[in-house]
């Protein structure tokens, strides 16, 4: 990939990462049938992005690339995993709010620590990806993928 062009993966990161900020901040203000939604949300558009990773970019890794394919595809795994747990999490917050200053603090608490495995794992994910993938694929490949997406 040439170093003058965007890198595409961080953009797209950006974009799906900006959707579970939105949700966590739900999340602190205690707003749990708020943030099923932006959760719901936020995992529409992971799915979108990891299909178009399986589908459209993850078939053309290159011989000899720093990770093969198949890393990336096991860690869309455990990423889905996780945000399955982490949803169920959330779900159950919603569908039956603490009550009381104290409770609703803890359950603040509970999902926020619930959920910063899931962080963590796509944090790293994307850094791999962004400084890898991101240049071992040819630009035209991940601009018409991102664009198809």
């Amino acid at each position: 990939m040439n170093a003058s062009l965007p890198n595409l993966f961080e953009r797209e990161h950006q974009r799906i990462d900006a959707l579970l900020h939105a949700h966590l901040l739900d999340v602190v203000g205690g707003d749990f049938k708020g943030a099923r939604r932006r959760l719901a949300r936020w995992r529409q558009a992971l799915n979108g992005h990891i299909e178009i990773e399986q589908t459209r970019l993850l078939p053309h890794v290159p011989a000899g690339a720093r990770w093969d394919a198949r890393v990336y595809q096991l860690e869309h795994d455990r990423i889905a995993l996780l945000a399955d747990e982490y949803a169920a999490r959330v779900q159950a917050a919603a569908a039956c709010a603490p009550q009381g200053r104290q409770a609703r603090r803890q359950a603040v608490l509970d999902l926020l620590d619930a959920a910063h495995s899931l962080r963590h794992l796509l944090e790293h994910h994307h850094q791999r990806e962004e400084m890898a993938l991101a240049h071992e694929l040819p630009a035209v490949l991940q601009a018409a993928a991102w664009a198809a997406g």
